[in-house]
């Protein structure tokens, strides 16, 4: 696919199968409409699974949260190597002089960064373009919407499902709670969490055959900029790792990783940020 083509350009939104399987794909995926998201971004998505074979298709399904998964274990790594770790600091600006960034300023005061030192720069793209001079970054947002109902009883059936004509694209149960995602979410967004869980929680039952039982307890999470808008026009607009200060580097799922904003996209971009760290000679 060119730079410029979307999903639906090249796969032809008029077939049965780009209804049924490519576009829930792709707008999952890019959490952009399959008539405006960029067909290059999917494109990898199908190489790194698809053409690895049946082992590269298989669904990992987090046991616990993602904090527990991934932030947790990461926070009980650096702590073990002597890595201090401050929440709730927020980043203000970057001192910078000459070619290098030179102290980070914070809520609570100012830290130097010595010479030899590097920073990687971690933060949404908005945060991003207003600290660092001159930097270009996507500048349109998607939302995604998540909806997690209590059901009558655990379903031990399955853990996840697909959903294809409907708003939502894909249906998690862990015990007794079921959850549905909507991608590229910003017209349901709009709508307050009352008519959202209604909508959904319709779906729900038509998807686990529950009848019309009654609008259980229930939590709607809107997250108004999830993902940068995954059109070919945004993704030439995602900066690389290094930027034109020596020991300034970039990391989030909205730089050059080759991948959507995903958390696959989200850890390569930390990956390569530290690789870069180490090939420069810096010490992060």
């Amino acid at each position: 696919a060119g730079e410029r083509a979307t999903v639906a350009e090249c796969l032809g939104a008029d077939n049965p199968l780009f209804k049924r399987f490519w576009e829930p794909l792709a707008v999952a995926v890019l959490n952009t409409a399959a008539d405006e998201g960029a067909a290059s971004l999917l494109w990898p998505v199908i190489r790194e699974t698809f053409g690895r074979g049946e082992a590269a298709c298989r669904p990992l399904i987090a046991r616990v949260g993602l904090s527990e998964s991934f932030v947790d274990p990461a926070l009980r790594f650096l702590a073990g190597r002597g890595v201090d770790f401050f929440a709730n600091h927020r980043l203000r600006a970057l001192s910078l002089e000459g070619d290098r960034v030179a102290a980070l300023t914070f809520e609570g005061g100012d830290a130097a960064i010595a010479v030899g030192d590097a920073v990687v720069l971690a933060v949404p793209p908005r945060n991003a373009a207003e600290l660092v001079p001159g930097l270009i970054v996507p500048d349109l947002s998607r939302a995604i919407v998540n909806g997690h109902f209590r059901l009558p009883a655990a379903s031990g059936d399955f853990s996840f499902l697909g959903l294809v004509g409907g708003v939502a694209q894909w249906l998690f149960v862990r015990g007794a709670v079921a959850s549905v995602t909507v991608s590229a979410a910003d017209t349901l967004a709009e709508n307050d969490a009352a008519a959202i869980a209604g909508r959904l929680w319709d779906e729900v039952c038509r998807a686990l055959a529950l009848g019309e039982a009654p609008l259980p307890a229930h939590r709607i999470v809107k997250e108004k900029r999830a993902t940068f808008a995954q059109t070919p026009d945004q993704v030439r607009r995602r900066p690389p790792t290094r930027t034109p200060w020596k020991n300034l580097f970039l990391a989030g799922d909205w730089t050059q990783t080759g991948l959507p904003a995903t958390i696959e996209g989200a850890i390569r971009s930390g990956r390569k940020a530290a690789e870069t760290v180490i090939w420069s000679g810096s010490r992060a």
